[in-house]
């Protein structure tokens, strides 16, 4: 089994980020720093997220989709968003 908390910095592009692995399966990936989707984590992280079946998954409309042969991120989301991404995410079925 693999960790359910991992820690991620690249100091050549200058970004720190974070991934949570959930007993669902999904894991989330929160970034911030140079060459991302953020505004270097002033106020604004990028996000990720995916299924251990390998579908990578969207937060649009209050659900969450699947979407297989994909690699969308969630761009510039507040820490407010990135706390409901990751409890809704923590309960996916």
């Amino acid at each position: 089994m693999s960790k359910a908390f991992s820690t991620h910095v690249n100091e050549t592009y200058n970004q720190d980020g974070f991934q949570i692995t959930f007993a669902n399966g999904c894991t989330i990936s929160v970034v911030f720093g140079k060459y991302t989707y953020s505004d270097n984590g002033e106020t604004t992280a990028e996000v990720a997220a995916w299924h251990s079946n390998g579908n990578w998954m969207y937060h649009q409309e209050g659900d969450w989709i699947e979407i297989p042969d994909s690699s969308d991120v969630m761009p510039r989301r507040t820490a407010d968003e990135v706390a409901m991404l990751i409890y809704t995410l923590s309960q996916y079925k």
